[in-house]
């Protein structure tokens, strides 16, 4: 995509064992490349964490999706609120987890949700559907989700509790 525009989500830094770090999130949004409409109809999320290595910041990794949806209804977006980084193994580094939705469709369906848990080379995550509304004035969601399977091991157990209760926390989300 060439045309549109790049907005910053949200910048976090983090210090572990590792030294500091910094977490930044952030979406692009445009025409879409394959019929250019003049639209915002595709969507691009990316979350990059840099590390401070001899004075100079390198990126670790990076957790980047997008969803291309030319004359439909489409979104992107982060469940910020939801974003954590915690040290759930006692080792002292950190993971951080990147909860996001992505959406294309005509009416209300449901949007593509993931979950995304990072710990340096490792990626673990759930990933799944949600349908977001309102019955009765309150969310009511329904949907289905994924495991990694790896996440399925007695010793990824932590993991697994800790990626459930950030799902669990974006089904109440708004959006």
């Amino acid at each position: 995509m060439t045309d549109g525009s790049t907005l910053l989500v949200s910048a976090q830094r983090v210090i572990d064992k590792g030294g500091e770090h910094v977490l930044v999130l952030s979406r692009k949004s445009g025409p879409s490349p394959s019929k250019p409409a003049g639209r915002e109809e595709y969507h691009e999320l990316n979350a990059v964490y840099y590390g401070r290595q001899d004075g100079r910041w390198k990126t670790e990794w990076t957790v980047r999706d997008m969803v291309d949806c030319p004359t439909l209804d489409s979104a992107a977006e982060f469940f910020t609120s939801a974003v954590t980084v915690t040290d759930l193994n006692g080792d002292g580094r950190s993971e951080v987890t990147i909860p996001y939705r992505l959406f294309c469709s005509g009416g209300i369906d449901y949007s593509t949700v993931k979950v995304i848990l990072r710990e340096g080379g490792t990626k673990l995550a759930i990933r799944g559907e949600l349908e977001m509304y309102q019955a009765g004035g309150r969310p009511a969601v329904q949907g289905k989700k994924q495991y990694d399977a790896v996440l399925a091991q007695q010793a990824n157990n932590a993991y697994k509790q800790h990626l459930d209760a950030v799902w669990a926390r974006i089904r109440l989300i708004r959006k």
